[in-house]
């Protein structure tokens, strides 16, 4: 075990394959993505969400890991734990390093990235969270967040639409060590019209005019401004702003579906 944590460590700091910047660069994002997606068939993560996962979290631990300058062994253990959670494979452990490694180069291109990665996501803000957990983790692993990593945090959020609120909630929990050994948590399937529906409290039968109306009502019933107003507590206004996303991208979703304008 010693021997393959030594090896491990090694291939992290020292790949750099001929042409690595060629590759990613020269083709496409899209044929960038989906060659990685195409290695993931078959696998756990083939579902389009979780592949989006696997590929954006591991090449962004990478530019996380190397955001400071340097990549420290803590690091590269906590990248080691997370591939651990997944019960990778060799084959998808190699490819988890790949993707690393690559996030790791000066010139990769992260915010291209992260912007195929919510639009894959397709509305599930679990999945979301997921990832900036994941990453909050990695930067925290010596204790506290520089500038750099807070920085390339706030990035993040902004491209995947993360309320502020919603990121300070996930960073206390990290940052006070509640997390503990926990598993990362695993992406869920996508929202699909059923799940929308369920959310708004309607039907794929109900029309367009009432779905408005229970967007509405939904939107005033839980807005976080209300409980600001009662002097609620801070738990319940973060909860509030997660719920109120959550019906956004119900009403999001169905508008989409039912080519609603």
């Amino acid at each position: 075990m010693a021997r393959i944590a030594e090896a491990l460590t090694q291939t992290f700091k020292s790949f750099s394959p001929d042409g690595l910047a060629d590759r990613l660069f020269g083709d496409s994002l899209e044929d960038w993505w989906q060659d990685y997606a195409q290695e993931l068939a078959g696998s756990a993560y083939s579902n389009p969400v979780q592949s989006a996962f696997f590929i954006t979290t591991f090449a962004a631990m990478g530019h996380m890991a190397k955001v400071d300058g340097r990549i420290q062994e803590s690091e590269i253990s906590l990248a080691n734990s997370v591939m651990g959670h997944f019960n990778l494979h060799a084959d998808h452990k190699r490819l988890a390093i790949r993707l690393f490694n690559e996030g790791k180069e000066s010139d990769f291109n992260l915010e291209s990235v992260l912007g195929r990665f919510n639009k894959s996501c397709q509305h599930r803000v679990s999945v979301l969270h997921a990832f900036i957990e994941i990453q909050l983790k990695l930067a925290f692993v010596d204790a506290e967040l520089n500038s750099k990593e807070k920085n390339l945090l706030a990035r993040m959020c902004k491209r995947l639409d993360i309320p502020k609120s919603v990121y300070q909630r996930i960073e206390r929990r990290v940052a006070s060590g509640q997390l503990g050994n926990a598993a990362p948590v695993q992406p869920t399937k996508p929202m699909g019209l059923a799940d929308a529906c369920t959310v708004l409290g309607v039907s794929r039968w109900t029309s367009k005019q009432d779905i408005k109306l229970a967007y509405r009502r939904l939107m005033s019933q839980h807005h976080p401004d209300k409980l600001l107003a009662r002097n609620s507590s801070k738990q319940e206004v973060e909860q509030a702003t997660e719920k109120v996303q959550q019906i956004k991208c119900a009403y999001e979703m169905i508008c989409k579906i039912k080519k609603f304008r």
